[in-house]
Order: C-alpha cells, then structure tokens, then sequence
C-alpha cells in the first residue's frame, strides 16, 4: 500500500514516529523531523504557496513513498532491495549507539541524496524545467520555516542539549545546515535532470548507479565520526544538556 496523499502521509508518518518511540527503535528520530516537514508542506500546498501545488503535491507523495518502501522493505527482510544508504541508516539507528544529530542526518542524507533524484524523475520535471525548479527550490522556504520548531521537538524528545547547541553557534551554525542542504537539493535536481536526458536503459542505469553511490558515500563519512570515541562522548554529551563538569569528564 502506497500513501496517496499528504494527509496520508502526515498520519503515516505519525504512526511510524509513535510506534518507534514506544520501542526505542531510534528511527523515530528522523521521523519526527519528517513529520515536522511534511505537515509544514500540506499546510503550504493547501493554501497555493506554489507556483503548480498539485505538481508539488505529487511530488512530496511520491518522495514519502520511496522512504515508506525502504523502510517496508528493510523491515520485511529484503535487504537487497533497500538502498545502501538507507541500510546504513537503519542499520546505525537500531544499534542506537551513534549521536541523535547522526541518526537524524542519516537519514536526511539518504532521502535527499538517494530518493529526492527519483521523486522528480516519477513525477517528471517536464515540460516547463525552470517552473518546476522555482516550485522545487521555493520548498527550501519550507525547510527554513521550520528549523526552529524541528529543533524545539527534536530537543524535547531527544537531545536536551540541541537548543544549547542551537545558541551557542547562532544564526551562522542554521546558514551552514541550510546551505548544505540546499546543496544538496540542488544537486538532486541535477541527477534528475540527467535522468529525464538519459537516451535509453543504460544511461539511465548509469545515472541510478552514480545517485545510489553518492549516497552511500555520505552516509559512509556521515558514520565515520564513530570511529573517534572521545569526540562521539564529548558530543553525547552536549546532545544530553550534560553541565561543563559532566563534558571535562568526558573529554578526559
């Protein structure tokens, strides 16, 4: 069964959320993050913020599909039928022994960088290229918008320490997250444009080849920090609100 709808996908993700939660299966750290985003986006595309709200409103649905078939199928077993990335991800979540913000930009990596490329190419970016990439560079307003209230839950629920963090650094540290992630939206864009050019099957093989390893890349550096113990406990700690006596201890 495939989400039809945003609303659909509003309460699907909401169920996914609570039911991780209830198992501290720490999946549920990026699902509150997309369920932010995403009643964000309905509310949006409900009032015509876009230049084509229908497109964008397939577009967001078939994006949320492709992270329902990952996660589904992840579930069910069939690992060679999950994206790399995406087992990386679910992978180091149910371990649960990483940070909250890695488990959390695991899996925007993955969605962005893996699945973004596809959800265009499904709903297609033709005819009219350039309204299509107003209306999909317009959905970074979307991510601005709600940064604060994504970080308020995720602190709540999570990681005390993340509003500490989010002062500390300022409005300099939510440039830095926003620019990167517009990069890689940006970047999105581009694979799915070499995906509508591609000339026949293998092209488009290569293309799909090329988004998948990409993926898997950053979510391979994206891991690489546990490697580096003393760093991983100094950043728990920040992550837990932990006061300067807790972090000496943890850097010694």
């Amino acid at each position: 069964m495939t989400f039809q709808n945003l609303d659909e996908v509003v309460s699907g993700l909401a169920g996914w959320e609570e039911e991780f939660r209830r198992r501290q299966d720490r999946r549920c750290i990026f699902l509150t993050l997309y369920g932010v985003v995403s009643n964000e986006m309905r509310e949006r595309v409900g009032r015509g913020a876009f230049e084509d709200p229908d497109w964008v409103h397939r577009y967001a649905v078939a994006f949320a599909n492709l992270y329902r078939r990952a996660l589904e199928d992840y579930d069910a077993g069939r690992a060679h039928q999950v994206p790399t990335a995406w087992r990386l991800c679910f992978d180091a979540a149910r371990a649960g022994r990483g940070l909250v913000l890695q488990d959390l930009f695991l899996g925007v990596s993955a969605h962005v960088n893996n699945d973004l490329p596809f959800a265009l190419s499904a709903v297609s970016i033709e005819p009219d290229r350039a309204a299509r990439y107003r209306d999909h560079s317009a959905v970074n307003e979307v991510l601005g918008a709600v940064t604060e209230r994504a970080t308020q839950r995720l602190a709540a629920l999570y990681a005390p320490g993340l509003t500490g963090m989010d002062d500390c650094a300022g409005a300099l540290d939510e440039w830095a997250s926003q620019f990167s992630l517009q990069v890689a939206r940006d970047s999105s864009w581009e694979s799915a444009v070499s995906l509508s050019n591609a000339r026949n099957t293998l092209e488009r093989a290569l293309v799909t080849k090329l988004i998948g390893s990409r993926a898997t890349v950053l979510a391979r550096l994206l891991l690489a920090q546990s490697l580096n113990p003393a760093a991983m406990a100094v950043c728990g700690s920040l992550e837990r609100g932990s006061g300067w006596l807790s972090l000496a201890a943890a850097i010694t």
